[in-house]
């Protein structure tokens, strides 16, 4: 019910959203596309978006909102694992109809993307994936690479030609689509690292087909390290589970294993019975091979029942088979007749549905090379019909601009004789005017310099001698004033050095009085902390086992049902209660920094937090040097704060204290991968607290954290140089 009063707000914010401003449309979760009820919130979300953006006016905006929506609608029902209907093919038809009528060659190749895949991966129809991808190759050609879908139809391309057993040009083009996908902006980061673990790792299946296995496995392990640089926990399964696959047909089971438990986690966090069916068969295999039989047994008996409930045979063929292997190995030949009797039972299944896959694919292959030889010399025709207008094209213009040039020369040689008579003429009445006019200004200019010159002697010696006027005045002035300023600048140095002396003493003991009571309330703090963990550990450490032993002298058998539970339940939190009193009073004033310092008292702070296995916490103190202690102490008190906050509220699985030292500061970086949090609301009481921890020791931290993109804080401390006094004691 909870669940859907949130979507029923939901819906009614985005309704809200629609009708005021522009639509907004979620992200799809795709480690949740098994959840039927999810995924219908999204199609119902998708439905409520089209409805409402068939009533905006015409505009090229709307038409790209329009478009987002069936594009929306194709992408829900295209990764909706448990919908068979053709839903999918339905909105990308529409999106490519519409797209068309909008002149929209982006939308248009997306929708026939979603068309490839429907006909290649529903209906296994290659011939028409392929026309389909041709025909968006050449809509391709005229988009920017940063918005092109090109990296797409390169990375179907490369599927088409493995099934066609084409291994170099499959290489070839999930190589382009690799290349591809980082010019384009359109594809969030996100999404952008998923496509190329994707196409990483269809490079190394062509390898492995190839028989390059080396390479092949680098290419898996580049597709799981690319990965785990997502939180898609789906995408890092399938790579785990994948590089497992590899070591074990290269019977390397003691490889293999590390690899399928880390699968088998993700596969219980993503709450998927068939995917664990999947890794249990796997390690049932694996420990028939290292002669472990028990777990042998075990794995392979829960993924034969999980296989049969849900009529899985590839996955009751390799449990099968592992527990004939493990049943034979233990001694127990009737079992392992009846796992090999139904591993031959399935074998012949899965071979028989192989063959129809294959008679298909040679008939898809066919049909494919038909499609392509037909493309080829369409476009070989094209080529030719276009090289043909352009020679005839070429040829007419060359003609034209012959017989232009011919006429023009004709035209400028009649007109440049008339202009050369007609310059000749002007040159002659135009001399004959500048003659006149010369002699006329030489006379003129000789008047004007006699004027200005008896002008500027008659002016030059009246100021000259009001110049002389004002400078002797001003002289004297100035003598009389250079003399006060003298005599005012000798007592204004005595003074100053007098008060300089002053401020430098009073400076001095100011600073000695500082690292007094800074060292006086450090040793406070510590006598303090001590005092209050020898009290949580000698009083209320003692009343707890009191309360444990009293207990313990009960019989609980006598008691009823009821108070058993009751008394089991006391004795628990009694247990917990002291363990808590315990780790308190460490954490109060651990000794180790007191004694061997920060870097030592984190590793034990970091060993603790691990025994607990909720969250993975690593250290990395390489850079860390030996601090005063004040500044230790804060440190310290920070990461106590920090990974409280983690465990408590994070839902975080790893977590990472990191130091670096730079050329002038040393960083303290706290960084987890849970569900982050909004720093606009970072003001508790703990934030608070490590605010006046920073400010003790002139030093600054930053928050980055957005939702479901995990927190780091950033703890920026002074170089010893350029730190205070006071803190180096």
């Amino acid at each position: 019910m909870r669940s859907l009063a949130i979507w029923i707000l939901l819906f009614s914010h985005v309704g809200l959203c629609l009708a005021q401003t522009k639509p907004v449309l979620p992200d799809l979760n795709f480690d949740r596309r098994g959840n039927d009820h999810y995924m219908d919130s999204l199609r119902v979300i998708g439905h409520q978006y089209i409805r409402t953006t068939e009533q905006l006016p015409l505009s090229l905006r709307n038409d790209t909102i329009r478009l987002e929506g069936l594009r929306f609608m194709a992408i829900v029902f295209k990764q909706w694992r448990n919908n068979t209907s053709d839903s999918s093919l339905h909105y990308a038809t529409k999106l490519v109809t519409l797209a068309h009528s909008f002149h929209n060659s982006l939308y248009q190749v997306r929708g026939l993307m979603f068309e490839e895949y429907y006909y290649r991966v529903r209906k296994n129809d290659y011939p028409k994936a392929l026309q389909l991808n041709l025909q968006a190759s050449a809509l391709c050609a005229g988009l920017p690479k940063t918005s092109s879908p090109l990296w797409q139809v390169q990375m179907n391309m490369g599927d088409i030609y493995v099934m066609l057993r084409d291994y170099p040009k499959a290489l070839q083009s999930y190589q382009s689509s690799l290349a591809l996908l980082p010019q384009n902006t359109l594809v969030s980061k996100q999404n952008r690292k998923l496509l190329m673990a994707q196409v990483v790792m269809q490079i190394g299946e062509v390898y492995e087909r190839q028989q390059k296995f080396d390479a092949a496995r680098l290419q898996f392990e580049e597709s799981r390290r690319i990965n785990r640089e997502t939180s898609s926990l789906s995408n890092i399964v399938y790579a785990e589970e994948r590089l497992g696959d590899f070591y074990n047909t290269r019977h390397q089971p003691e490889k293999a294993i590390s690899y399928y438990e880390e699968s088998l986690i993700g596969w219980k966090q993503l709450n998927n019975p068939v995917g664990e069916a999947s890794v249990w068969a796997r390690l049932a295999e694996c420990y028939a091979q290292t002669k472990n039989v028990a777990l042998a047994i075990s794995y392979g008996e829960r993924a034969m029942a999980v296989a049969r409930r849900q009529e899985n045979l590839r996955i009751r063929q390799i449990a099968s088979q592992a527990l004939y292997h493990a049943y034979r190995a233990d001694g127990q030949p009737e079992k392992a007749l009846v796992h090999f009797e139904e591993f031959n039972m399935v074998k012949d299944s899965l071979n028989k549905q192989k063959r129809v896959e294959e008679t298909l694919a040679l008939q898809n292959e066919y049909a494919i090379r038909l499609v392509r030889d037909e493309a080829e010399k369409d476009k070989l025709l094209q080529q030719r019909e276009l090289m043909d207008v352009r020679r005839q094209a070429e040829i007419a213009r060359l003609r034209s601009e012959a017989e232009r040039e011919q006429i023009a020369g004709e035209n400028r040689m009649n007109q440049l004789r008339q202009r050369i008579e007609t310059e000749r003429l002007r040159a002659d009445s135009q001399r004959s005017r500048l003659e006149q006019r010369a002699r006329i200004e030489s006379l003129s200019h000789t008047i004007e310099q006699e004027s200005l010159m008896r002008l500027f002697l008659v002016c030059g010696l009246a100021m000259l001698l009001v110049f002389v006027a004002v400078y002797y005045r001003k002289n004297q002035f100035i003598n009389r004033q250079k003399q006060q300023i003298e005599g005012l600048n000798r007592g204004l140095e005595d003074k100053v050095a007098e008060r300089t002396v002053e401020l430098k003493l009073a400076n001095d003991q100011l600073r000695a009085k500082n690292r007094e009571i800074e060292e006086a309330l450090l040793r406070g703090q510590t006598l303090e902390r001590k005092r209050m963990a020898a009290d949580l550990h000698d009083s209320l450490g003692g009343l707890l086992a009191a309360i444990k032993v009293s207990l313990s002298a009960l019989n609980p058998t006598q008691l009823p049902e009821r108070e058993q539970q009751i008394y089991r339940n006391l004795l628990g939190m009694t247990k917990e209660a002291f363990a808590e009193v315990r780790y308190l009073s460490h954490n109060l004033q651990p000794d180790e920094l007191e004694k061997q310092g920060l870097s030592e008292a984190l590793i034990r702070l970091v060993y603790k937090l691990n025994l607990s296995q909720q969250v993975t916490f690593r250290l990395d103190n390489e850079q860390l040097p030996r601090l005063d202690k004040t500044t230790e102490f804060n440190l310290y008190s920070i990461c106590i704060e920090l990974c409280s906050n983690i465990l408590r509220h994070s839902e975080a699985t790893e977590a990472d204290i990191i130091f670096r030292c730079f050329a002038n500061e040393l960083n303290m970086i706290v960084k987890d991968n849970g569900c982050g949090m909004d720093p606009a609301d970072a003001t508790g009481m703990g934030l608070r607290n490590i605010q006046a921890r920073m400010d003790a020791i002139r030093g600054r931290y930053e928050v980055h954290s957005g939702v479901d993109e995990g927190t780091t804080f950033i703890f920026i401390l002074p170089t010893l140089s350029d730190r205070t006094p006071s803190l180096l004691n």
